[in-house]
Order: C-alpha cells, then structure tokens, then sequence
C-alpha cells in the first residue's frame, strides 16, 4: 500500500519532487492502482484521522473490532494509538494480519505501541479492554471476521452490544458481500459503524 500523504503516521512525506524529477529524465509511465481512481478530490490524511477514531472508540461500551486491510501499516498504527489512548489492548486476528505486523515490527515500525496480542490471548481478556483488529472488511467469506460474524471463530466471540468499526472504503464489486457480513453482524446486536 502507498498514499501521497501530506501528514503520514508512519515514514516519511513522498518526495514528490524526486518522482518529478524522475518523470522528467525520461520515465514515460508508472504502472499502479487505485480503489479510489472514480472518487473526486484527494483522500484525507491517516494524520488526521486518530482524534476521530480515539473519540469514536472511546464512546464504544464494549469489545471493538475494527477490520481494515492487513497491509495498512499506517492504519494499524493509527488503531493501535487509538486503543492505547482508550485503555484497550489490541489483539490481531486473521494470518494476513499477523504475517505484515511480524514484518512491520521485525524492519522496525509500529515501536510506539504495545505489542499486539495474538487472538488466542484475546479471548480472554475483558471486553470493554479489548480492541481486535481483523481481516475481512471487504466482506471476504473465510477472513477472521466473517468467522466473528458467524460464531465460528476458535479463540474469540462478539456478543450484542460489541461494535465492529469498518476502517476502509468498500472496493467496488465487493458491496454485497459486505452488506451481507453487516447484516449478519446487525442481526446478533453488534453496532456497525462505517
């Protein structure tokens, strides 16, 4: 993942100059995507998003699972501090999760917040304290939090009054399957924030 960000939470501003100046020596095309290539406008800062998302998290009653992509290091820094400002602790669950944190870590992100906890831990621990972050916003049917949302995860439970925060845009072509991951979570008194 990569974002031109004015106020980046992890690494350092893009030098856009530098890609400038590497366009004008010859380079005639950078191949990249999108999810938001239809979208006007720019996307906000992962900067400016933490006061919201703490705020947001802290008016939460109990467990809070917020699912976001695996390979958001800036957003798993941004609900990491979010979750240390609210006396949670965070827990990880879903491989692709846990595979880019270990990476994360061992090339030295992520040092300004307490380790995650693995899911087996978290089962454990009381859910207003608790904080999950999942795989499986985009509606995914086998990701961690399609297993929360069915009861069939191994380690972890949600129970009404639980809420489950959707930190990501839905990409097109996945809405159904996420309004179906929502309904079903709707449907057990899970609160749904988008």
């Amino acid at each position: 993942d990569w974002k031109f960000d004015p106020n980046p939470v992890v690494g350092p501003v893009s030098d856009e100059a530098e890609l400038r100046r590497v366009g004008d020596s010859g380079a005639l095309a950078i191949v990249c995507d999108s999810t938001n290539v239809f979208e006007r406008g720019r996307s906000g800062s992962e900067g400016d998003l933490l006061s919201d998302l703490s705020r947001l998290i802290g008016s939460c009653r109990e467990r809070v699972v917020v699912a976001c992509f695996a390979t958001n290091i800036a957003r798993l820094q941004t609900i990491a501090t979010a979750a240390q400002e609210n006396g949670r602790d965070v827990v990880l669950t879903g491989r692709s999760l846990k595979r880019t944190y270990a990476v994360a870590r061992a090339c030295g992100y992520l040092q300004t917040v307490p380790a995650f906890l693995d899911d087996e831990d978290g089962g454990s621990l009381a859910r207003r304290r608790t904080l999950v972050v999942a795989t499986g916003g985009q509606g995914e049917p086998r990701a961690a939090l399609a297993r929360l949302a069915a009861e069939k995860h191994p380690a972890l439970k949600l129970e009404a009054g639980d809420t489950v925060i959707f930190s990501a845009r839905v990409i097109p072509g996945n809405d159904l399957a996420v309004g179906r991951l929502q309904n079903q979570l709707l449907r057990r008194g899970i609160d749904v924030l988008t």
